[in-house]
């Protein structure tokens, strides 16, 4: 049979269909957001506030107090310093970035043997802001002929020793004169029997890697010199013996060192000063023209 309504095409549908959405969109009412009941209280608290001083009333509640777990301290943050100019130092830089705001710590770092700067250090402010604000504006910036790197740290990557030390004077420490005296010190019989045997022991070492290398090389070294010399070791007991009596010898050493001295000073009270060399020689000439006779005068010639 024949249809009562003829076949639309698939377009004339598609085409339908949009319309009847665009025209349902345009009649439907606009619906409000959800709101908490908490929300809503805030909001009118803040509403009734805001009537009385005739400001704008806020679209969200902000919250002022700090609450246990919601509020968060403002934590200090550090910056990296590089490329520091010599003379540039703590109280310096203190003095200097104390302009921008609360400076609490101030770490150069230094040379552990000479004590001189590293050219780079970490600065401390109170302030977050403050720090983020001269990371940006200081970094770049030339200071005495030298061009200033200056970073932003996070608080994960400061190390917790990076201030340690901060508010003490450095000292160096005197390296060569430690060594030196190690070295130069006096020793007892035992220490330089220890140290032989080490260096014979460093020797054999050292000939043994020359004779691996193929070299056919001798030499006398530190055992030719030992060979001679031959320390003795004196034991504990006969030191501590020797070392007794010879503090009960001392009173009467001294007593009979005075008493020489008193007995040579009386015998040359009573005597008396020797003339000087000088007068010896003139008391010698005086005599010598006494006893010689006088030369009889010459007769003169005619």
């Amino acid at each position: 049979g024949v249809r009562a309504t003829p076949r639309r095409c698939p377009r004339h549908r598609h085409i339908e269909r949009t319309r009847r959405t665009r025209a349902a969109r345009r009649t439907r009412p606009l619906s409000m957001p959800s709101t908490s009941k908490k929300s809503m209280k805030s909001a009118a608290a803040a509403g009734k506030e805001m009537e009385k001083t005739g400001d704008v009333i806020p679209l969200a509640s902000v919250s002022t107090k700090k609450g246990k777990a919601g509020g968060k301290k403002e934590l200090p943050r550090v910056i990296y310093v590089g490329h520091v100019p010599h003379g540039f130092y703590e109280a310096q830089m203190k003095e200097y970035f104390g302009q921008f705001g609360e400076v609490t710590r101030v770490k150069v770092s230094r040379n552990k043997k000479t004590g001189k700067s590293k050219h780079y250090a970490f600065v401390e402010f109170k302030h977050p802001e403050v720090a983020s604000i001269v990371a940006e504006s200081m970094n770049n910036y030339l200071l005495a002929n030298q061009v200033l790197k200056i970073t932003l740290l996070e608080p994960e990557k400061v190390h917790p020793k990076t201030f340690e030390g901060t508010g003490t004077k450095f000292k160096t420490v005197p390296w060569q004169r430690r060594a030196a005296a190690k070295h130069n010190k006096e020793r007892t019989d035992e220490e330089k029997v220890k140290r032989n045997v080490g260096l014979v022991k460093a020797e054999e070492k050292r000939r043994a890697k020359i004779a691996a290398a193929g070299i056919d090389y001798d030499f006398p070294g530190y055992k030719a010199i030992l060979s001679t010399e031959k320390p003795k070791v004196v034991p504990k007991e006969a030191k501590a013996k020797a070392k007794t009596p010879a503090k009960e010898k001392k009173t009467p050493a001294k007593a009979q060192v005075k008493e020489k001295k008193s007995s040579e000073e009386e015998p040359a009270k009573g005597k008396k000063k020797e003339p000087t060399p000088v007068a010896k020689k003139t008391r010698a000439s005086v005599k010598r023209a006494q006893e010689t006779p006088a030369k009889p005068a010459k007769k003169s010639k005619k």
